[in-house]
C-alpha cells in the first residue's frame, strides 16, 4: 500500500477520533510547556549559572525549580501514558477492521507510527514555542513574587530545549512501542468481537481491601499522633505513601465491597432506581476504581499545593518581622565583661562610619543552654547519648535583675520560682517545672514583647524557652554542669534611618568586628531577601504543580466520563428494550455520576483534614506557623477548588450524556 494512501487513513483516523485526541493534544503541549519553562528557569542566568548566584538566596530557588522538573518528568511519563492507554483501547477495533479487510500488520503499523508521530511533534513543538514566549513572562512573575527588579532581554535555554526534546521523545517512543505491540499481538477478529462478550461481575479482592483498611488507618494514625516538627520530617511522607495505597486499594476492592452488601440487602437493591444504580456502579467500578483514585489523590495534591503556597505568602512578611525585629541584629560572646553602655557606644560608632544613626537601641543579655524535655521539666543533655531531636529545648537564661531592667518592671522572685516562655505550652498548663534537678514554681509568664529579640532565628525548629530566675548565681550554677552551653551572650539590635547599601553594610561589618571579633551580625535587609526567595520560590514551584496536577486531574475525569459514556450507552440501549423509560434512565445515570463525579473530592478533603495537622507541622521547618491562618487558607483553597471541580462536572457529564443519547438534548 502506497504511502499516499496510509496518510489518507492517518488523517481520516485523527479527524474521526478528534474528541479524544485534541484534549489529549492539549495536554500533552502544557506538559512539555510547563517543563521547559521549570527548566529553563532552573539554568536562567537572571536567576544562578555556573554557580554564580544572579542576587541573594538564588541557588536555593534553582535547586526548588531543578526539583520540580524532576517531578514534572516523572508526572509526564505516567499520565501521557495514561492517557495514550485511553486513546489506543478507542483505535483497537478501527485496526482490527483493517486487518479484516486485508491491510497487513506491516501498513498498521505504519498508520500507528505516521500517528504517533505526529502527536509527538505537535505536543514537543507547541510546548517548546509556548514555553519560549511565556519563559520570560514566568520569571517576571516570580521576580515579582521574590521582590526583586525586572529585568530586560529575551530567554532562550539550549540545555532546558535539549532536555525538553530528549525526555519527551523518549515518553512518546515508549508509548509507540506499546500502541504497536498491543495491536500486533491482538486477533481482529477477536478484538471486533470484545464487546460482544458476556461482562463478569466483579469479585471482592479480599487482601486489597485488607492492605487498603491497613494502610489507611496506619496513615491517618502517624499524621494524627505526630506531635513535633522533627517527627513531622520522617513520618510524612511515610504517611503520604500509605494512604496513596490505601486510597487504590479502597477504592479498587472497597468499592465493590460496599456495593455487594447493598446487593444482598434486598429491600433497598430490589427498587427499580436502586436495582439500575447498583448494578451499573458496580461494573463502572470495576472498570474505573483506579481513574477514580487517581483523581482522588491529585485533588489532594492540588488543594495541598495551593495550602501550603498561600500559607508561606501570607505569613512570610510576619514571620520575617518576627524574626528580625529590628534592622540590624548583633549576637556575641561578653568576653571583655563591658558595660552596656560600651556595647551601643560600639554600635552608634559604626553607624557614624556610614553616615546613618541608630534608633531604638536595644541591649538583651542572657545565658543559652542546649536542654532535653521531660514529663516534667528539663534536664541535662548528655553528649555521649542517642537523643532524639524532638526531645530538645533551646532556653534562654535571664536574671530577674536584668528582666526588670529591661521591662521597666519591679517583680519579686522567691527563691523556687521562675518566670517562663514556652513556645510549645501554655504558661497556664504548668504550675511547676522540673529544671536540672530542681523544682521550681512558675510565678508567671515572661513579657514576650520584651524578650523575644534574643530568641535565635535559625532555631526556629526547637521549641523555645525563656525561663527568668531570681538569680544569676543560679544560672551560673546551671551552665557550669552542661557542656551544651553559650555563656554570657550579648543582644544587641536597633533600626537605621535609612536602608543600608552592600558597601555601607560591609564597613558597618569592618568596624563591628574590629571591636568584637566574635559578633554574629545580620541585616535584616539581606535576611529578609533569602526569606523572600525561599517562601517566593516555594509558592512558584507549588501553583506550577498545583496547575500541572490540576490539569491531569481534568483529563482524567474527561477521559472517564467518554469511556464510561460509550460503555454505558450500550446498556442503557438493553434496558431500553425491556421497559426502562428514558426519564428513568436518565435519573439513574445523573445518580450514578454524581456518585462517582463527588466521591474523589469527598475523599481527597477527609484526606486534608487529617492531614493538616502534620503538614502544619511540617511546614514549621520554614515557618512560624499560625494554625488559623493555614486553616483558613485551606478552607479558601477547598471551596474554590470545589467549584472549579463542580464546573468541570458540569461540562464533562455533559459530552456524557451526549455519547449515551446522541443528540437528544438534556433535561
Amino acid at each position: 500500500m502506497n504511502h499516499k494512501l496510509l496518510t489518507k487513513f492517518v488523517l481520516s483516523g485523527m479527524q474521526k477520533n478528534k474528541k479524544t485526541l485534541v484534549p489529549f493534544l492539549v495536554a500533552g503541549t502544557f506538559t512539555v510547556m510547563i517543563f521547559y519553562i521549570l527548566t529553563s528557569l532552573a539554568y536562567c542566568p537572571y536567576i544562578y549559572m555556573d554557580g554564580k548566584e544572579a542576587f541573594y538566596g538564588a541557588q536555593t530557588i534553582a535547586i526548588m525549580l531543578n526539583l520540580s522538573s524532576q517531578i514534572t518528568v516523572v508526572f509526564a511519563a505516567l499520565f501521557i501514558f495514561y492517557a495514550n492507554q485511553f486513546m489506543i483501547r478507542g483505535r483497537k477495533k478501527e485496526m482490527a477492521l483493517y486487518g479484516v479487510l486485508g491491510m497487513s500488520k506491516r501498513n498498521i503499523t505504519t498508520i500507528m507510527v505516521m500517528e504517533s508521530v505526529i502527536h509527538a511533534c505537535v505536543c514537543i513543538g507547541m510546548g517548546l514555542i509556548c514555553g519560549t514566549f511565556l519563559n520570560k513572562l514566568m520569571l517576571l512573575v516570580l521576580y515579582k513574587i521574590i521582590h526583586q527588579p525586572s529585568v530586560d532581554g529575551m530567554l532562550f535555554s539550549m540545555i532546558a530545549f535539549k532536555k525538553t526534546l530528549l525526555v519527551f521523545v523518549v515518553i512518546y517512543a515508549v508509548c509507540l512501542i506499546y500502541n504497536v505491540s498491543s495491536i500486533r499481538v491482538g486477533n481482529p477478529m477477536e478484538l471486533l468481537r470484545s464487546d460482544k462478550t458476556g461482562e463478569k461481575e466483579p469479585k471482592i479482592k479480599i487482601l486489597s481491601f485488607v492492605i487498603g483498611i491497613v494502610t489507611l488507618a496506619a496513615g491517618y494514625y502517624l499524621a494524627l499522633t505526630t506531635n513535633s516538627t522533627f517527627d513531622a520530617i520522617n513520618i510524612l511522607f511515610v504517611s503520604i505513601l500509605l494512604v496513596i495505597i490505601a486510597t487504590y486499594c479502597l477504592f479498587i476492592a472497597g468499592s465493590i465491597f460496599i456495593l455487594k452488601v447493598l446487593k444482598k440487602n434486598r429491600k433497598f437493591y430490589l427498587k427499580t432506581k436502586n436495582f439500575i444504580s447498583v448494578s451499573n456502579l458496580m461494573f463502572r467500578m470495576k472498570h474505573n476504581a483506579a481513574g477514580l483514585a487517581s483523581i482522588c489523590i491529585l485533588s489532594t495534591g492540588v488543594m495541598l499545593l495551593l495550602a501550603c503556597g498561600s500559607s508561606l505568602m501570607m505569613l512570610g512578611e510576619k514571620n520575617i518581622s518576627d524574626l528580625y525585629p529590628t534592622d540590624i541584629k548583633l549576637v556575641t560572646e561578653d568576653a571583655a565583661q563591658a558595660d552596656e553602655t560600651a556595647y551601643k557606644n560600639t554600635v552608634r560608632d559604626a553607624a557614624d562610619a556610614v553616615g546613618t544613626t541608630c534608633a531604638d537601641l536595644i541591649y538583651r543579655k542572657y545565658d543559652t543552654v542546649f536542654a532535653k524535655k521531660t514529663d516534667s521539666g528539663f534536664s541535662y543533655t548528655d553528649a555521649n547519648a542517642m537523643m532524639q531531636i524532638s526531645d530538645c529545648a533551646d532556653m534562654y537564661l535571664v536574671s530577674l535583675e536584668n528582666y526588670n531592667h529591661y521591662t521597666n518592671k519591679d517583680i519579686h522572685l522567691s527563691e523556687n520560682e521562675v518566670l517562663l516562655y514556652d513556645s510549645n505550652a501554655s504558661v497556664k498548663s504548668r504550675k511547676s517545672l522540673a529544671l536540672f534537678g530542681t523544682t521550681y514554681q512558675i510565678a508567671g509568664e515572661v513579657d514576650y514583647k520584651t524578650m523575644y529579640y534574643i530568641l535565635d532565628a535559625s532555631m526556629t525548629l526547637f521549641d523555645r524557652v525563656i525561663l527568668v530566675f531570681p538569680e544569676q548565681s543560679q544560672i551560673d550554677q546551671i551552665m557550669g554542669k552542661n557542656s551544651n552551653q553559650q555563656r554570657n551572650r550579648i543582644y544587641l539590635g536597633c533600626n537605621t534611618k535609612d536602608t543600608l547599601t552592600q558597601e555601607e553594610m560591609d564597613k558597618f561589618e569592618t568596624v563591628i568586628l574590629k571591636r568584637l571579633p566574635d559578633a554574629e551580625l545580620h541585616f535584616k535587609s539581606m535576611d529578609e531577601k533569602f526569606f523572600y526567595n525561599l517562601y517566593g520560590g516555594a509558592f512558584f514551584v507549588g501553583i506550577f504543580l498545583a496547575v500541572l496536577f490540576l490539569m491531569a486531574t481534568v483529563m482524567i475525569i474527561y477521559y472517564k466520563q467518554m469511556s464510561e459514556g460509550y460503555e454505558d450507552q450500550k446498556r442503557f440501549e438493553i434496558l431500553a428494550k425491556v421497559g426502562l423509560t428514558e426519564k428513568e434512565a436518565k435519573r439513574s445515570i445523573k445518580r450514578q455520576v454524581m456518585i462517582l463525579f463527588f466521591l474523589p473530592v469527598a475523599v481527597a478533603m477527609l484526606h486534608i483534614i487529617v492531614a493538616s495537622k502534620i503538614i502544619c507541622l511540617f511546614l514549621k521547618m520554614v515557618l512560624i506557623m499560625d494554625m488559623f491562618t493555614f486553616g483558613m487558607s485551606l478552607l479558601v483553597v477547598c471551596i474554590i477548588f470545589f467549584i472549579v471541580y463542580a464546573l468541570v462536572y458540569k461540562v464533562t457529564s455533559h459530552q456524557y450524556y451526549q455519547i449515551v443519547y446522541g443528540r437528544m438534548r438534556d433535561r
